[in-house]
């Protein structure tokens, strides 16, 4: 697999050119035959060279990048579901939760698998919970996609009981996810954690407030994450009109108790 970028949008500082933006991706699979862009073709032959090569269109001359597609490069060509959770909040239970290479997670619901793959990219090993048959072949086709071999997709309820011991983070993407709070308490090894997201406060509440009554978990934070999107070109600097306002609420649980 390769990625061309196409060189349009460029800006002059000091004296240099830069690349400030990528105008046009493509994501190449098959690289057996030239490629048709809208700017004419890049030969196969092409395709073969070093990465970071700049390739020239046969027709119109115009310039591509060539790269070597790393795992972001997939991870944002991924079939998304519906409310599929956000890199933004991805990112913030990575790093609220700590989680490494040597840690053990459970998930639930898998959806799209956009949440597992991100997790298995770090993790040792991710097994995730689905009721919805055709959710766990969508899921199943991005993380062949990405080439994952550490996640293990459960056609299970996770409200009837998490199978998993001493986990180390347990995330629930559930429409009630309070029901399997007593199951992932069961689950997690002390100083595990559990993190919920949900689209809307009053399920972020409910899910709180089952967690405070079990003793062996704290409640730390609910939060939500408001991602602005800049534009910065020269002295041109000013909020882009379009960005990823509210997607969602993480609520993050800790196992302080046996």
């Amino acid at each position: 697999m390769k990625l061309l970028i196409h060189k349009e949008k460029r800006q002059i500082v000091d004296g240099r050119e830069h690349i400030v933006g990528e105008e046009l991706q493509y994501f190449i699979t098959n690289l057996n035959r030239d490629v048709d862009t809208k700017y004419g073709r890049i030969a196969k032959e092409d395709l073969s060279k070093p990465n970071g090569s700049l390739l020239l269109t046969k027709d119109t001359g115009k310039e591509f990048i060539l790269l070597e597609p790393t795992f972001i490069d997939l991870y944002k060509r991924l079939r998304k579901l519906p409310q599929t959770i956000p890199s933004k909040d991805i990112g913030l239970i990575i790093a609220e939760t700590g989680i490494n290479k040597e840690s053990t997670i459970v998930d639930s619901g898998l959806g799209s698998g956009a949440l597992a793959c991100a997790l298995a990219h770090i993790a040792k090993h991710v097994t995730s919970y689905e009721i919805r048959e055709d959710h766990l072949a969508v899921s199943q086709e991005n993380i062949k996609l990405l080439s994952i071999t550490n996640i293990t997709a459960k056609h299970k309820n996770i409200y009837d009981g998490i199978d998993e011991k001493n986990v180390d983070l347990i995330t629930f993407d559930l429409p009630e996810p309070w029901k399997a709070v007593v199951h992932a308490a069961n689950a997690l090894l002390v100083g595990g954690w559990l993190v919920s997201y949900s689209p809307s406060i009053i399920q972020a509440n409910d899910f709180a407030t089952e967690a405070t009554k079990d003793e062996r978990l704290m409640t730390v934070k609910t939060v939500e994450i408001i991602e602005r999107l800049w534009e910065t070109e020269g002295r041109k600097v000013r909020p882009k009109s379009t960005g990823i306002g509210h997607s969602g609420f993480l609520t993050f649980v800790r196992k302080v108790r046996a």
